[in-house]
């Protein structure tokens, strides 16, 4: 913004650009048309093209007259393209024309010409269609009495176009509003961040149109009101008139506007609303400097017919999101972390940066929260491990408290509900699922989730129109992110609207059918697919995982549905291991046993089944005597209560042959397996998925005792018919081709084994994903491979990076982690690094008690 004499701020001039389209695109990163943009926004004016039309009925030719007659100032930049030619009139383009009006009407007109040295590719540099007729269209340019100014790249065209805006005078035209006229709120003393939202508002209000409409859209508490009352005060000397119209009730409306009219002198208190309105539009739609600002608007049809047009500006703050036919909307969403931070610490200056990123991650980056909670903090001797408490326990007294002093009108529970009772009258459906939401994570919900839901929300979610009804009503009144596919409620009204419906009854006449318990059973009908060496269904599952965690909480009541939640808790931590993330899966298959064994007692199948489970979870992570004594005494259980071919007793014995061999009890692992595989081939045939895992197995423990060539055939036959039933890039294939790499290499045929290795490793990464425990032992069998060839550096560098990664997802104390710095190890000493090898030898063997060397591979029930 330019100053003035008397240093006031001069308005923002409209500055017309008239270009060809490839000069906006053209070069990359920064085209001509984004440098010639900014040197307009450096010289505080504002930018009139074609890309600020809006959709109307006129014609091109029109709307080019119409914008040049609202511009102050009119700026060429012709390149080497022609451009589109006009209709009607093929033999001028619409930048000739552009240029033909401007000087037919006087305007000051400033021309840049591409140099004929501007580098380009040469489908934009040369015009093969109509090149004759740019070429005499840039001789012509100079013969129009212009200084022509010559420019050879953007950078050039910013700093010569500034320096050409800068030169030509300005004048301050006087308001033809008498006097200056406001009514806008008091801002807030400490308004916090908003700067990329408070400039993207002022570049959409001043980017050339006779009005904009600017719909601030957002839910409640995240600071709609208080960024356009920042506005209004930021900009205030470029406005007379700076009117504010509450617009929550549309009947009122009008009033506040006919206000607005008597205050400009424009009508008498005689005259009814309607024609006061009437005269204040007719007045403003040719004037400029003037601002209307409508707060919380939640119905565009009811206030389309009152907006005023003309030169000024109009802004509407909404929870309505769906203002596309008035306006462009600007989302305000929740703090940025950084704003939050700010915030917190600039009213509380005892808090830390730690404690005040702990607070604000607590309340979501939601502003009027994070408001509510620094005035708290800074006033009372609250510490932040107080508040934090008080938030997780007694959310609802909390957030219902006004802080002496606060800008906001309301409390942050107030703000939210009057709108749970509201949509509770409007639409009870929409409400009750928002409830569920609510007792879900505040990640986004898969929509097809809550189809799932019981009683007469279940139904009406079902309904594919009626909840299309009730998601509009969400999403129209600000309450939820919908999209086309997921659901999100905030954290904060999350947890107001679990306070408020704590206690309630769901399905009347149903006792147990509390909201946590609904939560538990809305997930235990939507669970996918068993995700166990089912990568297809991963997707799903991780989309789920954080609802599973948080319907599963500790804390929560779910009691009465607790068979589901262990239910729950098995699936997860399956889901968890099978990805490759066992410490995460270990303590929910520990707490899925325990409730188990609480409600269903020991020698239930599901119970057993949570057991085999616990048990593969804590050998994965090294626990093989733990793991061995559960899987002995699960064995004994199945075999007694089903019989020694029952799949269930097959599977505990599977397990426990893996414990045997993790332990180094090969031979013993080896009969069990012999045992387990002929009963499978008996009870289930050769190509049953389990025959194949036990073929799979025994296998290994062949490998294991030194009988290579029998481990490899039964390996060779094992791949061969788990790809004829499974497919390529099944997890278990790559089970069965990894095993047999390593047979290859036991038996010295060193290059076959690194071909497979470096195969089974690029399918391993596309499908599991570089960190997973089978990727990184199919790293490391190939760097022992590369070493086995004489490739030493190369077998380096890949246990090395093998060896980081199995620290950070593994530990440090893992089998699998030890066999890689093994491994390492020798790299080391084949490399002559003998200091670091034995340093690094030195501390395994502080670490370990025992080294495996065979790669896993269990059932999971």
């Amino acid at each position: 913004m330019a100053v003035g004499e008397q240093g006031r701020k001069l308005p923002a001039r409209r500055v017309f650009l008239s270009h060809t389209s490839e000069l906006g695109e053209w070069p990359k990163p920064r085209s001509f048309v984004a440098a010639a943009k900014d040197a307009v926004a450096a010289a505080g004016d504002a930018v009139v093209d074609m890309s600020a039309f809006t959709a109307r009925d006129a014609t091109p030719e029109q709307l080019d007259r119409e914008m040049l007659a609202e511009a102050d100032i009119y700026v060429l930049i012709a390149g080497f393209r022609y451009g589109t030619p006009v209709r009607g009139r093929p033999e001028v383009s619409y930048c000739e024309q552009e240029f033909e009006f401007a000087t037919a009407a006087g305007m000051e007109r400033l021309v840049f010409v591409l140099a004929e040295d501007t580098e380009g590719p040469p489908a934009l540099i040369r015009d093969l269609e109509h090149g004759r007729e740019q070429e005499a269209f840039r001789k012509r340019l100079p013969d129009s009495g212009l200084t022509i100014t010559r420019v050879s790249s953007p950078g050039e065209l910013a700093a010569k176009l500034e320096r050409a805006l800068n030169r030509v005078p300005r004048s301050r035209p006087e308001s033809k509003l008498a006097g200056r006229i406001s009514n806008i709120p008091a801002r807030t003393a400490t308004f916090t961040g908003r700067d990329e939202l408070l400039n993207s508002l002022r570049a959409a209000l001043c980017s050339g149109q006779p009005a904009v409409v600017q719909a601030l859209n957002g839910m409640g508490g995240v600071g709609k009101t208080t960024t356009a009352i920042e506005y209004a005060h930021r900009h205030g000397e470029d406005y007379d008139v700076a009117w504010w119209v509450p617009s929550e009730d549309p009947s009122l409306v009008l009033g506040h506007l006919a206000d607005l009219a008597q205050s400009l002198g424009l009508t008498t208190g005689q005259d009814s609303p309607a024609v006061a309105v009437s005269r204040l539009r007719g007045a403003l739609r040719s004037r400029g400097r003037w601002l209307v600002v409508f707060d919380n608007a939640e119905d565009p049809a009811a206030l389309r017919p009152l907006l005023p047009t003309g030169g000024g500006h109009v802004i509407i703050t909404s929870r309505n999101p769906d203002w596309d036919d008035i306006g462009a909307a600007l989302p305000v969403r929740q703090f940025t972390r950084p704003e939050s931070i700010q915030l917190l610490r600039t009213r509380c200056d005892r808090l830390t940066e730690s404690d005040a990123d702990r607070i604000a991650n607590a309340l979501g980056d939601l502003p009027l929260a994070v408001n509510q909670a620094a005035r708290l903090l800074a006033t009372t001797g609250l510490t932040v491990e107080d508040y934090l408490e008080l938030l997780s326990e007694r959310t609802d007294e909390l957030m219902a408290r006004q802080e002496m002093g606060s800008s906001y009108p309301v409390s942050p529970a107030a703000a939210w509900t009057l709108s749970f009772d509201q949509l509770g009258r409007d639409h009870p459906a929409a409400l009750s699922t928002l409830t569920l939401v609510a007792w879900l994570a505040p990640e986004p919900v898969p929509l097809a989730l809550l189809t799932h839901q019981d009683g007469d929300a279940g139904a009406a979610a079902r309904d594919p129109l009626a909840f299309a009804d009730a998601t509009a009503a969400l999403r129209g009144r600000g309450m939820a992110e919908v999209t086309t596919t997921t659901i999100q409620l905030h954290r904060v009204p999350a947890a107001l609207l679990r306070a408020r419906t704590h206690d309630d009854i769901v399905i009347e006449g149903d006792r147990d059918s509390t909201w946590p318990v609904s939560a538990v059973r809305l997930l235990n009908a939507g669970l996918p697919d068993d995700p166990w060496s089912n990568p297809p269904s991963w997707p799903r599952w991780r989309e789920l995982l954080p609802h599973l965690l948080v319907v599963c909480d500790p804390d929560r009541a779910w009691q009465p549905a607790a068979d589901e939640v262990a239910h729950l808790l098995d699936r997860t931590a399956t889901y968890l291991q099978t990805r490759g993330d066992p410490r995460v899966a270990l303590p929910l298959f520990r707490r899925a046993y325990a409730l188990r064994k609480e409600f269903l007692g020991e020698d239930n199948p599901g119970t057993l089944a949570c057991a085999n489970n616990l048990a593969l979870g804590l050998s994965d992570l090294g626990e093989h005597q733990q793991a061995r004594q559960l899987n002995e005494d699960t064995l004994a259980r199945r075999k007694r209560l089903s019989g020694d071919d029952d799949p269930g007793t097959l599977t505990a014995a599977n397990n426990l042959a893996l414990g045997l061999s993790d332990l180094g009890e090969h031979q013993q692992a080896r009969e069990l397996n012999e045992d387990i595989l002929t009963r499978r081939r008996r009870v289930l045939g050769d190509d049953d998925p389990g025959t194949l895992t036990a073929a799979n197995n025994l296998a290994v423990n062949l490998g294991n005792l030194g009988e290579h060539q029998q481990a490899r055939e039964l390996n060779e036959d094992t791949l061969s018919r788990r790809k004829r039933v499974l497919g390529e890039d099944h997890p278990d294939i790559l089970t069965s081709a990894s095993n047999l790499a390593l047979d290859l290499s036991n038996l010295g045929e060193h290059q076959q084994a690194r071909e497979l290795n470096e195969d089974t490793l690029a399918r391993r990464k596309r499908v599991l994903g570089d960190d997973h425990p089978r990727t990184l032992t199919s790293a490391s069998r190939l760097a022992v491979d590369l070493s086995n060839l004489g490739e030493h550096q190369q077998a380096r560098e890949l246990h090395e990076d093998t060896f980081a990664r199995a620290k950070r997802v593994l530990g440090e104390d893992h089998p699998y982690t030890l066999i890689f710095a093994s491994n390492l190890a020798a790299d080391l000493r084949n490399l002559g690094e003998h200091r670091q090898a034995r340093e690094l030898a030195e501390n395994i063997l502080a670490r370990r008690n025992r080294l495996l060397d065979n790669e896993d591979s269990g059932e999971i029930t």
